[in-house]
């Protein structure tokens, strides 16, 4: 065979018959070269003896090749070549189809194999009991949703011209594989079974040539028309979603006939099947059922009661005034049912839409005489005040009470907890070292290693190397120290100074190219990891300082001046030279209200580092950079800072806004980077910033809102951001902490609310939310008490989610003036809002066009 290349054999087509080991030999060669055709050739020339050779050894060379690969990896690309194999030497139709299914050869990574045309080459001899015998047990074993398998099967099932076993995934697939053709042999078997497998509807719910293929062929008589419709309406019966059934009423309105005498026969056959769907099947089902009966005059009287009874009776609007209309025709065209029909129409008191209650106190009013003192007189209470009354007037019956206005919740605000202490300072060797591979160091404990190590290491370094070496020696990271080409997380360089000052395990030679640079790592990382590798430098150079200048004072971060200076003195005195990095980052954590004293202090260092202090702290300290947001419209927001330079590199790299495009490592100690930084947290926000956004896979690339204005205030230079990714937040499923954000910002006084109601307006206009979802938003923090802020968003929303004359609203917008009447009642909110207004001055009265003229009134008022 071309390609086949198997050192000293002869060519697939010409093999002789081999003994079992010479047989299982060339298989597994094959195999292993990923041939699945040469496999086929060289099984078909094998002698029983062999074939049976083969599929002894087949099971332990696929355990073989798994434990040749990692366990998250496939042998996906060896799934022919094994498949072939099975599938010409094994004997029993059980067993193929059991070797054909192995999970090894049908992961969520891989589709179909293609290998129909060479499987049933490979069974050409099989008699057929055998493949009828295998169709079934494939068939059986077919699952969805990815049907792997489908083409075989049903090659199989068209090759034996057997009956396909009830199986619904085989239904599904079928369907899924392509139109219907009146050729197709398996059509008889499978198009009635349509109507009864689970998941057909979900799969055709969007495929417009499947109801209009079928309608064809009914016309043409190549499948019964009755069948059809028989089938529709037991699919109908049986129940589902609105997704479920929509192709099944799709080809339902395809297969009534046009003529008026045949549909109206077509109606009377399934009357009372129409009628039994209207209580509880999906709204475009109920509709469809309405509409077919309202076409039929002359339906028997219970069947008409019936049928009213069950549609006025549901919550949809459209449904229940279509149902109004055909209890005033009917009851003008048949006085007599006026009273058998009351109870029905009572029903529609108790809708929760005003315009449907408007419409059946109308309805009501015009019934004759027969109709009074039925059911209506007791379902009055159920309506609003004022249609009560108009009601009560003609049927009696106690009119409700206007609702007492309800009191404004207080404001529940989440307690962000203050920072607690720092930990205690590292006292001894042995505490160091249990700390070196403790996976759950913080920013503190991080601090708390780095100043542990100088400040020991001075004093005993001969006890420190002792407690080390020991521990050293093995590591927990992933890359290893060794292999990965950058050191970006603090726990690689504290190792790497440990493994330096012991000398029991070397550091690569080029360790020092593994400290990214400045276009590899934003400012503040860079900083951090600087500080880190200063350390090690200082170990090799056995000039380790006897302590760390930067080291936090305070559980924020900051650094108290006098702290810092004393500190410079200490270093000064022993002729130590702090690191560049510890200073720039000493600096940083000064407070921005420095104080004389520190800087006259100062001012008596003679030392370069001493005399760098004092020009900084005499000038109050470093610069206070300028911090905004470019326009912003979705996607990744960026941050500008404006600042002068200061000639302290690591500082000026602080002060320059982040790079537009950052690998996850970058973020990893984005937490620690306002304790970095704790004198600039306009600066670290604007670090954090490009990270704003949902958690993407791998881990660190994505920041909470919550997270986020814990940093800084959400009314800030980001508050297009915070409004932004805020309003995406508020709509996922698990929302608890975009609802804290929200209440923290909303009890702080710095919710970005204008910007937080026009973000909310555009993704909703634009399907990037679920209007209803933002709506449950907002009425969970209105009632936790931050109604004047929610009126305050919902009055920025209103005008960009109005409708103009002749657009649809989004759902859920009656909701959201029904939520801004209540929440400006309880702020007390006034002042027209324009396009309210306009909506407010429409023709009409339905709920959302009531609603608005309520929230305008009110808003006047």
């Amino acid at each position: 065979m071309a390609g086949l290349s198997v050192p000293g054999m002869p060519s697939p087509t010409h093999l002789p018959v081999l003994d079992g080991d010479r047989a299982w030999e060339t298989i597994a060669a094959l195999i292993d070269e990923r041939k699945p055709d040469a496999v086929a050739d060289a099984v078909r020339d094998l002698d029983a003896a062999g074939r049976r050779a083969v599929a002894r050894a087949l099971p332990g060379h696929l355990r073989l090749l798994r434990a040749r690969r990692e366990p998250w990896e496939g042998i996906d690309d060896y799934a022919p070549a094994f498949r072939a194999a099975g599938a010409g030497t094994l004997t029993g139709a059980s067993a193929v189809a059991t070797w054909l299914n192995r999970r090894e050869f049908n992961t969520r990574w891989f589709g179909d194999h293609d290998d129909t045309a060479l499987l049933l080459d490979l069974w050409a001899d099989r008699d057929d009991a055998w493949l009828a015998d295998l169709a079934r047990r494939l068939t059986l074993r077919l699952r969805g949703p990815r049907h792997i398998g489908l083409d075989l099967v049903l090659a199989l099932l068209t090759e034996t011209g057997i009956e396909p076993p009830e199986h619904d995934p085989l239904v599904v697939g079928w369907v899924s594989s392509a139109p219907p053709r009146p050729k197709d042999p398996l059509l008889p078997f499978l198009l009635p079974r349509v109507f009864e497998a689970d998941g057909v509807g979900r799969r055709l719910r969007d495929n417009p040539s499947w109801p209009r293929t079928l309608a064809t062929l009914a016309d043409r008589g190549v499948v019964g028309r009755r069948m059809l419709l028989d089938g529709c309406v037991r699919r109908f019966l049986r129940g589902g979603t609105a997704n479920d059934l929509r192709f099944f009423v799709r080809l339902h309105g395809l297969l009534m006939p046009d003529d008026p005498a045949a549909r109206e026969r077509e109606i009377r056959e399934h009357a009372l099947d129409y009628v039994r769907l209207l209580p509880a099947a999906p709204g475009p089902v109920a509709d469809v059922a309405l509409g077919l009966l309202r076409e039929v005059p002359g339906l028997p009287s219970e069947q008409v009661v019936e049928a009213l009874d069950g549609v006025l009776f549901r919550a949809e609007s459209g449904l229940v005034k279509s149902g109004l209309s055909w209890l005033e025709q009917t009851v003008q065209r048949r006085p007599g049912l006026a009273g058998d029909c009351a109870a029905a129409l009572a029903q529609a008191f108790a809708h929760t839409s005003y315009s449907v209650q408007q419409r059946a106190v109308r309805v009501a009013l015009k019934l004759p005489a027969a109709a009074d003192g039925t059911p209506i007189t007791g379902a009055v209470p159920l309506l609003p005040p004022d249609l009560g009354a108009e009601a009560a007037a003609r049927f009696g019956g106690d009119v409700a009470r206007p609702e007492p206005a309800d009191e404004p919740p207080p404001l529940i605000a989440p307690v962000t907890p203050a920072p607690g202490p720092l930990p205690p300072p590292i006292t001894t060797a042995a505490e160091l070292a249990a700390g070196i591979h403790d996976a759950e160091l913080d920013w503190a404990g991080i601090e708390r290693m780095l100043a542990a190590f100088a400040e020991l290491t001075w004093r005993d370094a001969e006890g420190v190397r002792a407690a080390l070496a020991p521990v050293v020696q093995r590591e927990n990271f992933y890359p290893r120290l060794d292999d990965a080409p950058r050191w970006t997380w603090a726990d690689h360089w504290l190792l790497a100074a440990a493994r330096r000052l012991t000398r029991t395990v070397p550091l690569p030679p080029d360790w020092r190219q593994r400290v990214p640079s400045p276009g590899q790592v934003i400012g503040p990382h860079l900083l951090y990891l600087s500080r880190c590798a200063e350390i090690v430098a200082a170990v090799e150079h056995d000039a380790l300082p006897p302590l760390l200048l930067a080291t936090p004072t305070e559980p924020t971060g900051h650094l108290d001046p006098a702290t810092f200076v004393d500190r410079l003195e200490v270093l000064q005195d022993a002729g130590a030279d702090p690191g560049p990095a510890d200073l720039q980052q000493a600096l940083l954590r000064l407070p921005r209200d420095l104080g004389p004293e520190a800087a006259r202090r100062a001012a008596a260092l003679s030392s370069p580092a001493g005399r760098t202090a004092a020009r900084w702290l005499a000038a109050g300290g470093l610069p206070v950079p300028v911090v905004s947001m470019r326009p912003f419209a979705g996607g990744a927001p960026e941050a500008v800072i404006s600042a002068p330079p200061t000639g302290l590199p690591l500082v000026d790299a602080v002060f320059t806004a982040p790079p537009r495009n950052i690998g996850w490592e970058h973020g990893w100690y984005k937490p620690t980077w306002p304790r970095l930084l704790p004198s600039h947290p306009e600066v670290a926000a604007a670090h954090v910033l490009p990270h704003l956004g949902p958690t993407r896979y791998p881990f660190g690339t994505g920041m909470s809102v919550g997270a986020f204005v814990e940093v800084t205030r959400g009314d800030g230079p980001f508050a297009e951001a915070v409004g932004h990714f805020l309003a995406r937040e508020l709509v996922q499923r698990r929302h608890d902490q975009a609802d804290g954000a929200l209440l923290t910002m909303a009890a702080r006084g710095d919710l970005p609310a204008a910007e937080l109601g026009r973000h909310i307006g555009r993704l909703a206009l634009d399907g990037e939310i679920q209007p209803v979802r933002i709506i449950e938003a907002l009425e969970r923090a209105a009632e936790a008490g931050a109604y004047a802020q929610i009126w305050d968003v919902i009055a920025a929303a209103l005008p960009v989610l109005c409708p103009e004359p002749g657009e649809r609203p989004v759902h859920g917008l009656k909701r959201l003036i029904a939520l801004g009447r209540r929440t400006a009642r309880w702020s007390g909110a006034r002042g027209a809002i324009p396009e309210v207004e306009v909506l407010a001055a429409r023709k009409g009265s339905s709920d959302l066009v009531r609603e608005a003229r309520a929230l305008a009134a009110q808003l006047q008022a």
